[in-house]
């Protein structure tokens, strides 16, 4: 499977993942979440912030 990543546009191929799993854009190392399976989507993901010891 194969998707454009919406940080840099390049052509992402992808085997054997998960909706919700993290990966990395091997060009520019962003982050991205897979949004579905069915077509491949890609969107940045979420960042984290510090929780301060909540």
């Amino acid at each position: 499977m194969t998707a454009a990543c919406p940080e840099c546009a390049a052509e992402i191929e992808l085997d054997e993942v998960e909706q919700g799993e993290v990966v990395t854009c091997p060009e520019c190392g962003s982050e991205l979440e897979v949004l579905s399976i069915n077509p491949l989507a890609l969107g940045l993901a979420p960042e984290e912030g510090e929780d301060w010891g909540e």
